[in-house]
């Protein structure tokens, strides 16, 4: 019982740094894969649509202007997780829009210690299993030989799910540790506006923590076969989300999906589409109020299963401004 303390105890400060993964998973979680789908998923579906069809809808813009009779209009703002100056400078528009805005609401709050708590205990196996004992013998020294590459701590990997090593593999190596999604929470802070989260800590954990076991191993195995890709990839999808391309992000997240068939729309679906529609109800409050600046992962904008679509769907009016 004292060695799992321990356990937990080091890995408390790297929970941060997972949760901040976790709020813009979505942005990045497809460039965790590298190697193409084997069949067509969802996601390119969407964007094969969006790429042929002669007037395509929230195919480009980061801010959009929510907007429905009687109340004063909102703004949806898709971030990506990243401490890239070239990210995280806030381009006029977006920066005052936020600071004229009378709430911020963001994918999920950090609120108090238990909840840190219970996050550094659902990476851990608490029965007898280890990541040696279910990855086996040479996937174990692979995941040991590329957390050591990528410059992580191994210290008390024995007990983490496959999930976690996942996550820490995905992230790019921080540069400052600003963030832009923890900056634009900051921001609000020192603006004293209300601060709103859309889901809870346990509920984005559970996104991963419920996968079946056999499926973080493939996704662990994937995620292995494309770290020497992975900065590439980052980059190619940094660019276009400067560039504002919503489509861009699409069409890279389906490029790089599971390539395991089924798994990439299992995933997807529980990544993104029952996301979306938690996201809407719970922004909904929000919206009502109005004047609201809401961020979330760029990827939960477009396509039919979108928040943006959602939302025209719900009889709001979604309009790019930035």
């Amino acid at each position: 019982m004292a060695g799992h303390g321990r356990t937990l105890r080091s890995a408390f400060a790297s929970v941060l740094a997972l949760v901040a993964v976790l709020l813009l998973t979505p942005a990045v979680a497809g460039v965790t894969a590298a190697p193409p789908p084997t069949s067509t998923s969802h996601a390119q579906t969407a964007v094969h649509s969006a790429r042929n069809s002669s007037t395509p809808t929230h195919a480009k813009g980061l801010l959009w202007k929510i907007e429905k009779a009687g109340v004063m209009p909102s703004y949806l703002f898709g971030t990506i997780h990243s401490d890239d100056p070239r990210v995280t400078t806030l381009p006029d528009t977006v920066a005052t829009t936020f600071d004229n805005s009378h709430s911020f609401t963001m994918e999920a709050l950090i609120d108090n210690s238990s909840s840190i708590l219970e996050m550094a205990e659902a990476m851990f196996f608490s029965d007898e299993r280890t990541l040696a004992g279910v990855l086996g013998k040479e996937l174990y020294a692979q995941t040991i030989q590329a957390m050591s590459q990528h410059g992580l701590p191994v210290e008390g990997i024995e007990k983490q799910k496959p999930w976690v090593v996942i996550m820490s593999l995905s992230m790019p190596k921080p540069k400052t540790g600003q963030f832009l999604d923890l900056i634009l929470k900051t921001r609000a802070t020192l603006q004293d506006k209300p601060v709103y989260g859309l889901e809870s800590m346990k509920e984005q954990i559970a996104v991963f923590d419920e996968l079946p076991m056999e499926e973080q191993i493939a996704l662990l195995k994937e995620t292995l076969g494309a770290q020497d890709k992975f900065e590439v990839q980052f980059e190619e999808l940094t660019r276009a989300y400067l560039q504002r391309d919503l489509a861009g992000l699409m069409e890279i997240t389906a490029e790089h999906n599971p390539k395991q068939d089924g798994l990439s729309e299992r995933f997807m679906d529980r990544l993104l589409a029952k996301r979306n529609v938690r996201m809407l109800e719970r922004l909904t409050p929000r919206l009502k109020e109005g004047d609201a600046f809401i961020a979330v992962g760029a990827a939960h904008l477009s396509g039919p299963q979108g928040l943006l679509n959602l939302l025209e769907k719900a009889g709001y009016r979604v309009t790019s401004v930035y």
